[in-house]
C-alpha cells in the first residue's frame, strides 16, 4: 500500500504513520518539518501557500492508493487566516493536485474535528469560505466576518467536512472514497493551545468524558479508513471522541444521565 500523508511529523499525523507503516505501507510524508519516523520519503512543503502545494505534489511519485489529510493549526490569536489558509484550502489544494495520482478506488482520509460539528448551523458562512477564490483574500473575509480564533477553527474543520461531502459524488466515477475523521480533545503537543482557547467547553467536557484520546485511538480509525475494509463508507465524518457526540445529543433531547 502506498500512501501519501501531511502532517506526518507529530500527533496524529506521526501516529497514523507508525500504525500505516506497521500494516507494511511505503509512506511519502508532505511536511514543513521532517518526521523523525515511520516514513519512507519527506518532501517540504508549507500547507499555507498554494504554490508550494502544487511543487511538491509534483514530486511525489504515485500512484498512490491512500491519501491522508493531517496537516493543521491550532487557534491561536493572530493565526486566524493561516489557520483557514492551512486547515481548509491547503488541504483542498493537496488533494485536488494529488487526485490524478491516486488509484481508481483509493481512499482519502480527512482529519476534521469535533469542532466543526455545527456546520448544518454555520452552512452559509462555510459557503460563503470555499467560494472564496483563493486563500489570498481571507484577511478581508475574516474582517468582514468578525472572525476570531475559535471561530476560525471551527470554521476551518467545518468547511473539510462540508467539502468533503461534496467531493463523494464527483469521485464515485473512479471508485475513489473520502471521509472524515473528527477527534475530541486529542493528547498532542497541541493540547494545550486548544484548551486555552476553547475554555469550559473543552476541560468540562474531558471532565466529562474522563480523559482526552491518545494520538493511537485516533490512528485506529485512520488506519480502517484508509483500508480495503471500508470499501462502502463514502461521505462520512467519522465521531472519535469518548462519547462526546452522544452526550451532547443526550443533553440536547432532554436524556437523564
Amino acid at each position: 500500500m502506498h500512501v501519501a500523508m501531511t502532517g506526518a511529523a507529530h500527533g496524529i499525523g506521526a501516529a497514523s504513520a507508525a500504525r500505516l507503516k506497521g500494516q507494511g505501507a511505503f509512506i511519502t510524508a508532505f511536511d514543513i518539518e521532517e518526521p523523525a519516523a515511520h516514513v519512507d520519503r519527506w518532501i517540504q512543503v508549507d500547507m499555507s501557500e498554494p504554490d508550494a502545494i502544487s511543487a511538491a505534489a509534483a514530486k511525489a511519485d504515485g500512484p498512490f492508493d491512500v491519501l491522508v489529510n493531517c496537516a493543521g493549526l491550532p487557534p491561536r490569536p493572530g493565526l486566524e487566516a493561516k489557520v483557514l489558509a492551512v486547515n481548509t484550502f491547503g488541504l483542498i489544494a493537496m488533494t485536488k493536485a494529488m487526485l490524478p495520482k491516486l488509484k481508481d478506488g483509493a481512499s482519502i482520509v480527512s482529519l476534521a474535528s469535533k469542532a466543526g460539528s455545527r456546520w448544518r448551523e454555520n452552512i452559509e458562512q462555510v459557503k460563503a469560505l470555499l467560494a472564496l477564490p483563493g486563500s489570498d483574500v481571507l484577511p478581508d473575509f475574516i474582517a468582514k466576518q468578525g472572525i476570531d480564533p475559535v471561530r476560525s477553527y471551527d470554521l476551518s474543520k467545518e468547511a473539510v467536512i462540508v467539502w468533503s461531502i461534496s467531493q463523494v459524488e464527483p469521485l464515485i466515477a473512479r471508485d475513489i472514497r473520502i471521509n472524515t475523521v473528527s477527534p475530541a480533545a486529542v493528547e498532542t503537543r497541541i493540547l494545550d493551545d486548544f484548551v486555552t482557547a476553547f475554555g469550559d467547553r473543552a476541560t468540562k467536557m474531558m471532565a466529562r468524558t474522563r480523559r482526552s484520546g491518545r494520538p493511537e485511538e485516533v490512528a485506529e480509525v485512520v488506519a480502517f479508513l484508509a483500508s480495503p475494509q471500508s470499501s462502502w463508507i463514502k461521505g462520512v465524518d467519522m465521531p472519535v471522541d469518548g462519547g462526546t457526540t452522544a452526550l451532547l445529543a443526550a443533553d440536547a433531547i432532554g436524556l437523564a444521565h
